[in-house]
């Protein structure tokens, strides 16, 4: 039987803004370099990730605007490095159990490729984004929207950890722990609310208030009708449908 042939080693690592064009065109290949002890440096594509979602935070902050567009905007970087941050020790653990042969340069690489894919992939569904928080009316529709948007990204991130994962000798466990890191994510948001809507006089962060994501959901979705349905009752307007 024919031995499969071996992945041939990516050249020099590039850098800038071609870094970012590499993990979507070959995204192993930084992976491959850490393989092979080579490593490319972190922290551009590490920054690149952070910028997309910052930007993506940015544009679903629109849907309040004034301040809160920059709240959202730190509170996207936030969230993708707390939630990731969280769940390295279950990314380590899976893999390992899968088989994955880690190094510490093989693991960087995978977690920080990981970071950069999902920060462009929002980064390129940012103008959906916008569109939406800056044209709706109700909460409920950007909410429900945002959240599709995020369940599309880690879909088709799932290319890169999976292809990550056979690279390091893996055989399964990353569409596990994406279940994982998306249910991480979501009990994150929640932790650091409110990112799309803040009324007035609420503060920018309510870590004094335990509640689950499913809870929060409910809870945003019916508050924000309440009170537009309060307002333009007392105003005199029936509320848009």
């Amino acid at each position: 039987m024919d031995e499969q042939p071996t992945p041939a080693v990516p050249g020099p690592a590039p850098r800038g803004l071609a870094a970012c064009h590499e993990l979507l065109t070959d995204p192993l290949a930084p992976v491959r370099r850490a393989i092979a002890g080579h490593p490319a440096p972190a922290w551009p594509l590490a920054v690149a990730g952070l910028l997309g979602f910052a930007l993506y935070g940015a544009a679903a902050g629109m849907f309040q605007g004034g301040a809160q567009i920059a709240v959202a905007a730190w509170k996207g970087m936030a969230i993708a490095a707390l939630a990731l941050l969280l769940c390295l020790p279950s990314l380590y653990v899976f893999g390992a159990l899968a088989g994955a042969r880690w190094t510490f340069p093989s693991f960087r690489a995978v977690v920080v490729g990981l970071l950069a894919t999902l920060g462009m992939l929002l980064g390129g569904l940012l103008p959906i984004a916008w569109l939406f928080s800056s044209s709706s009316r109700y909460l409920g529709t950007v909410v429900w929207i945002h959240v599709l948007l995020w369940i599309v990204a880690l879909g088709l991130a799932f290319r890169f950890l999976s292809g990550a994962f056979r690279e390091l000798g893996a055989r399964g466990g990353s569409f596990l722990w994406l279940a994982l890191f998306l249910l991480v994510s979501f009990q994150v948001t929640t932790l650091l609310r409110p990112v799309l809507w803040r009324p007035a006089g609420e503060p920018v962060l309510r870590l004094d208030e335990k509640k689950g994501f499913f809870e929060n959901f409910g809870d945003v979705l019916d508050v924000k009708l309440a009170e537009e349905k309060s307002a333009t009752s007392a105003a005199g307007v029936a509320p848009k449908r």
